[in-house]
């Protein structure tokens, strides 16, 4: 991932969080840059086959969501819950598990 990446995410965290408002804001900072960026990969290579579905097999477009439930999700949902606070919102988010 580029450190401009890196960078802006950054840029964005210390712009809701000011270092001087929390105790643990550089450890709250570089989780969340980590966490984002670790995602970035899945996220991207799920939107462009999202903007191709009706040419991309759904084997393919199986995989790349499996990728995304079993590892960019839990990065956003860290990150975003290191950002602000992320509801549990959709009475369907305990999926097959829940019926």
């Amino acid at each position: 991932m580029t450190s401009n990446l890196k960078a802006r995410l950054a840029e964005v965290f210390a712009a809701k969080w000011q270092a001087e408002n929390h105790p643990h804001y550089v450890d709250m900072l570089d989780k969340f840059v980590f966490h984002m960026t670790d995602a970035a990969e899945d996220v991207c290579r799920l939107a462009d086959a999202l903007q191709k579905a009706d040419v991309i097999d759904c084997d393919t477009l199986g995989k790349l969501l499996h990728q995304v439930f079993l590892h960019a999700l839990p990065h956003l949902v860290s990150a975003g819950q290191l950002y602000d606070y992320v509801p549990d919102i959709f009475p369907e988010q305990r999926g097959v598990h829940g019926f």
